[in-house]
């Protein structure tokens, strides 16, 4: 079942001297952070603050800063590091038809045409072509990169948590070394 909330970023240090924090986003997420008027930031402990969103811009590499209201020095803002940047759901753009969150595909279990399970969705790394899938299997050695394309993925069920894939030849041939 999916959060009802969407996780953008995570933020990474305090940004400047009036209280602005830098974030790591996850994907394409300052688009929906600037859009959005309440962010909410939660911590190790996991309880939820909510913030209003005065600026969000980006900065050099794929990060962006945020400045949030009630938030006006550099040690406020330092308490704000290592915080999860969440939105409710509801306050996210619809995707189109095939097109998920991030969010919604870490943990999926990954099972293949042929009824194997290969593991669980643990990370996914953004390269220019397409995404990769990285699986983790059961054992501790077993790891899966699979590329995120209408070949090797098959069909996403998010209310069964699972990935259906077809493997290619070369992927199997390399399992088997």
């Amino acid at each position: 079942m999916p959060s009802p909330y969407l996780v953008l970023g995570r933020t990474v240090k305090a940004w400047g001297l009036k209280g602005e924090v830098k974030v790591q986003p996850f994907a394409d997420s300052i688009a929906i952070a600037a859009g959005s008027a309440t962010v909410y930031l939660r911590g190790a402990v996991g309880d939820l603050a909510e913030y209003i969103v005065e600026r969000v811009r980006p900065t050099a590499g794929s990060a962006w800063i945020m400045q949030l209201q009630g938030v006006q020095t550099i040690e406020q803002a330092e308490r704000l590091v290592d915080h999860e940047v969440l939105i409710p759901r509801s306050a996210a753009p619809t995707l189109p038809e095939g097109t998920y969150y991030h969010a919604d595909l870490i943990g999926l279990t990954v099972v293949t045409e042929e009824g194997r399970k290969l593991g669980r969705i643990a990370e996914i790394l953004e390269t220019g072509a397409n995404d990769v899938y990285v699986v983790h299997g059961e054992d501790e050695d077993s790891e899966w990169l699979l590329p995120a394309t209408r070949e090797v993925v098959r069909r996403i069920d998010l209310t069964g948590e699972i990935m259906l894939v077809r493997l290619l030849k070369g992927m199997i041939e390399a399992e088997a070394v």
